[in-house]
Formats: C-alpha cells, structure tokens, sequence
C-alpha cells in the first residue's frame, strides 16, 4: 500500500569555482544497491574523484548526505553523515553527526549536497525551501562555531568550521548544534573551499511508502530501543561516558599515551561522578528517544558534557582526572572546531616526546598547565601548534617516534586499548578509514560479554560482520546504539543462556553469524522505501559499501602493508603482562573470509558479485 514517500531522491551539486549548481537524481537501483547516507555518498565519490586528487585542492568533493530515516518515526534516525577525502590520512572517511541539519537539509527538498570547486572568498550556502544561493561570509570567518550558529540560528539550521577549519588543521571537525562530525579533518576540506557553512530550512513532511510494513516495523523496533537497558535506561542515565567505568576497570581506556592500563584518578571521570556531581539536563538528536547528550555544570558553567571518547584521549590518556578541566578543554575544542579524539592522541604524543628528550615543550602526563593555551594554538597554527596541527604521524615522521605514534593509516586512535580487546585491533587495522570505533565495534562483545578479551577465537567473522553491519545502518541512517536493541533483544540472543552463547560465537562464529537476525532493519527499509528488502539484502548492501570504499582506497594506494597497528601495540606487553596482538593470524583469515587477494585488494570476482563496477 503506497501511502507517501520517505526520500526526495535528489542530490543537490555545487561547484563553488563556478557558482553553478545542479541536480543529480537517486534512481531506484541506487536505492537497492547503497540505501542512503553512507552508501549514496561514497558512490558519488567514486564516480566524480579521480584518483590521486589532493584532498585540500578544488577538485576534492565533500558530500553531506541524510538517510531513507530521517523524518520519519524511525527510532534514533535524525542523523546525517558527511563524507570526503581526508587531508589527515588522504584517503576516503566518513563521519556522522545528529543535530537538526540532516533533517532540515531533507525538509528543503534535497536528501543530501555535494560541493566541489573553491570560492574566491568566504562563503556559506543557503538552502531554504528548495531555493538555493551562495552567500558572503567574509563577516562570519574567525566565528567560533557556537558563536556562528547563535547569532543566525533565524537562517535555519548550520554546519559550520571553526577557526580550525579555517586554519587548515588537518583534523577540524564540522559542528551542528551540539553536535559533531569529528573524525578525518573534513572540517579541513570545507575550510580549503572557502566554504565556512551550509544553512537549511524547508517544510516538506516524509513518511513511508509502504505504510502497512512501516508501521509493523516501527512498533516492534520503538519497543525494543526502551525496553533494552542500554538504549531504554543507561544511555539516558549515563550517556557514553557509562563506558568509562566499565572499560577503565577493564584495562582498555588509553592511559599515558596507549602505555598502562591504569589509572588512579579514573573515579573521578566516570558517568555516575558526572551524573552525581554535574548533570543538568539531557540532549540529544531530534526525534530519538534515546537522548543520549548531556548538558552539565562545570566549574560553575553551564558545558556540554564531555563523551566517552572525549574524556578517554584528553583525560585519562593524558593523566588528567578532573572532568571540569576536561569539559572545559571539550567546549573549547568544540567552538574552535577540532576533534577530541586526534587533538588528545596528538598532545599524549608530544609529551612522551618531550619525556624522551627528543623535543623541547612545557607539555608533560599529568599537567594540565599549558593545554588551553596549546588548543588555541593548534586552531591558529600559532608557534609549536603549527606542528601539532598536522597529527601524529606528521610529527612522528617529521621529529621520530614512530613505535608510539598511536594511529593507523594517519588516523589517531579511538580510546579502546585494542590489547584488552584483541578484536578491536582487528578493526582498528582494517577499517576502511583508519583508526575508528565506529566500524566493527567488537571491543562491545569482547568485554564481559560473548567473545574474550584476548586471543582470536571468532575475532575475523564478527570483525568482518560487524563492520558490514555498520556500514549498512550508516546508510540506512540509524544511530549505532540500536545495535544492541536490534540484535540483542531478538529471541536467540535474549534467551540462550550467556555460557551456550559464548560457546556459539566463540568457537561456532559463521554459524552465530549467519543466525543473526537483521529483520528490524531490513524490515524499517522495506516499508520506508516501499520494495522488500530481506535480512539477506540488508546485509550484502553494507557489504557492497564496505568493498566499494575498500576499492576507492586500493586506489590510493592502500594495502596490507596498512592494515596494522602502531609497534607499541604489536610489541609491547603492558605493565599487567597482557600479551600483543596477534594481528597476523586474525589479517589472515579476514582476507579468506573477505574473499580478498593477499595484498588486502578485492578481488575481480567480489566486485562482480557486490555489483560494483571496476
């Protein structure tokens, strides 16, 4: 029954050199093969980048693209993702983002924007009830991205850089309200543009094309996110940083640059000090009921409250302990437009380098003296922030050090010690980005829960499982969180015992793999679009976007010889004895599972069959 249409199935083009812009039409195979978000932003990189573009040239792309989900009352699906050729890594990376943008963006007419060229001078484009323009903002650059977005919150909702981005700090962020998308410096790519944001405002209304099927799907998947305590309570209880006391008391928080597994002053930076001593009040993406952020008062101001990875890179991995220090660092960091994550992997670097003797700096583990003035620095590019701004293996190739540069592919290091969870490491190796947790989140099952800590038992299949997972319900778009609803409130999980599971996953992963059940998603796409999608297709279609991107970078020239981790991680046992990771083993068998070649390249044949064109 076809009750509406849950797409515009248009992407709105903008060449900034020219000014023109143009349309480019989301055809139902596109839909079939990539869904949305993720999926429809890479194929468009793929048919507009050549290879070997500089990612700061005019002839890089940056695409903002929402999901089939975005509004409609598919739960925790308000996001959007933002996609790009890093300037930090040179190749391909994606990175979402909640906020009102996505949704507003899709309310205009379009369900995404892809920008090539660069303007003569600042600008900002406007989109507003399918009317397009391209605006002067000469008056905008220098604003901090709080400060931009609150003297024109009338113009609609924004994505907008900070001084960072303007600066060309290769790991700049792009913000959205509250909100970040924060990893691979694409806030850097704007920048590059001359292009400080993009305002959008539209009325347009979505729903499902297939009303019946929608409404069947939405009612059991809005009762599984509350009725699962991770989604129902503790997300909105604790936020991310319930991960802290979970994973600081597991070994696997980074502390001293990725060098111990403890941490003194954990107790203080853990969700129940922050819910305890500083809550205020809950934020969160439009229309999800989860609401994950958290506004509270620190240091008798009212801050964003930091997140798990926040207070992983910039707390415990540098030896601070006091989460008002850090919430003050994180709203810094949030205005001036840099990532958390690679500006705290970076600063832990210089300090063993300063601890070394093989630089000179005032930056040491445990001190938080000089850190605000350096994240001004970094955003400026101002005197030794100059060096920092270029990310760990930068400086690690420029001044040494590289065994304890901890990053992979250029990409610094999410805060899960992957020696406590061997699986991650996997991850971190392969994913397609670099060092991110947000593709093949095994550390999830390996910690307390399915899979162990250590060893490889099951490791491959569900790296590679997950990772395509992902990558589907980043195109779809979903949140991540409703992994754990979606999968784990279903009949098999919920009720084998966790001894005959464990069994299962560890030493049966194909079988566990195979039995487990997509139909929420599958079932929420096939009535949002209005033709069935099955488990089976759900899962190839991420499949297919993890092969495409893995191509795209071939092309760039990534190999096996990339997919590893820092030498600290390979070679060193840490001070509780835990062993390395036995990469090579796990890379092994994830190629064969792949059906790559031994130099981690698709083959002709799994292209062919994933229907991607080489």
């Amino acid at each position: 029954m076809k009750s509406s249409h849950a797409v515009n199935d248009r992407v709105l083009a903008i060449d900034l050199t020219s000014g023109k812009t143009s349309t480019i039409s989301i055809t139902e195979e596109d839909r079939r093969r990539y869904l949305g978000g993720k999926g429809i932003a890479l194929k468009l990189l793929y048919d507009n980048i050549a290879p070997g573009v500089d990612p700061l040239s005019p002839e890089n792309i940056i695409v903002f693209m929402t999901g089939p989900t975005a509004g409609t009352q598919s739960p925790a699906g308000g996001r959007f993702i933002v996609a790009g050729k890093s300037p930090l890594t040179g190749i391909f990376v994606s990175s979402l983002a909640g906020g009102r943008f996505g949704l507003s963006l899709k309310r205009a007419g379009y369900d995404g924007i892809m920008v090539r060229g660069k303007a003569s001078s600042p600008v900002y484009i406007k989109v507003i009830d399918d009317q397009v323009s391209i605006e002067d903002a000469s008056s905008l650059w220098g604003m901090d991205t709080y400060d931009l977005q609150e003297a024109h919150k009338n113009e609609g909702d924004w994505v907008t850089i900070g001084p960072a981005g303007e600066n060309s700090v290769r790991f700049a962020v792009i913000a959205t309200g509250r909100r970040i998308a924060g990893r691979g410096g694409l806030g850097t790519v704007m920048g590059s543009k001359n292009l400080k944001g993009i305002v959008a405002k539209g009325g347009k209304k979505f729903g499902p094309a297939d009303s019946i099927v929608f409404k069947k799907a939405v009612t059991k998947a809005q009762q599984k996110v509350k009725s699962h305590p991770n989604t129902g309570k503790d997300l909105r209880d604790l936020g991310t940083p319930q991960n802290v006391k979970i994973y600081g008391t597991s070994g696997i928080m980074p502390v001293r640059n990725f060098n111990r597994t403890s941490f003194d002053k954990m107790n203080g930076l853990t969700g129940e000090k922050i819910r305890d001593e500083h809550f205020l009040k809950n934020h969160g993406c439009v229309g999800c009921p989860i609401q994950c952020g958290r506004m509270g008062r620190f240091n008798g101001r009212e801050l964003v409250s930091p997140e798990y990875e926040t207070i992983g890179l910039m707390g415990s991995n540098l030896m601070i302990g006091d989460i008002s220090t850090i919430a003050e660092w994180n709203e810094k960091l949030n205005r001036l437009g840099m990532d958390s994550i690679s500006t705290g992997s970076t600063i832990a670097f210089v300090m063993e380098l300063t601890e070394r003797g093989i630089i000179q700096s005032d930056l040491s583990f445990g001190n938080p003296d000089g850190i605000a003035e350096i994240l001004e620095d970094i955003a400026h590019r101002r005197g030794f922030g100059n060096e920092l701004a270029e990310g760990t293996r930068r400086l690690a190739e420029k001044f040494g050090g590289e065994d304890f540069a901890i990053n992979v592919k250029g990409l610094e290091m999410a805060a899960y010690d992957p020696r406590g969870c061997t699986g991650q490491g996997l991850a971190y190796a392969t994913a397609n980005c670099g060092a991110t947790h947000l593709s093949g989140s095994t550390h999830a099952i390996e910690v307390n829960t399915y899979l162990s800590q250590h060893g490889t038992k099951g490791k491959p299949h569900f790296v590679r499982f997950m990772q395509d997972v992902t990558d589907a319900i980043n195109s779809s778009i979903f949140c991540i969180q409703t992994m754990y609803p979606f999968l784990e409130e279903n009949f098999a999980y919920k009720y084998t015992p966790m001894p005959i599971m464990q069994f299962i996953m560890r030493n049966l992963p194909a079988i566990a793999v195979k039995t487990t059940d997509l139909s929420d998603y599958a079932g929420l796409m096939s009535g949002l679009l209005g033709f069935k999608i099955t488990k089976g297709d759900y899962y190839e279609i991420g499949e297919r976007i993890f092969n495409l991107e893995r191509l795209m970078n071939s092309r760039e020239g990534i190999s096996r010889d990339d997919d590893t981790l820092p030498a600290r991680l390979l070679n060193e046992v840490r001070e509780d004895g835990w062993p390395p990771i036995e990469l090579d083993s796990m890379l092994e068998k994830y190629y064969r599972l792949r059906g790559w070649d031994e130099r981690g390249h698709p083959t002709p044949g799994v292209l062919d069959r994933l229907e991607i064109s080489h």
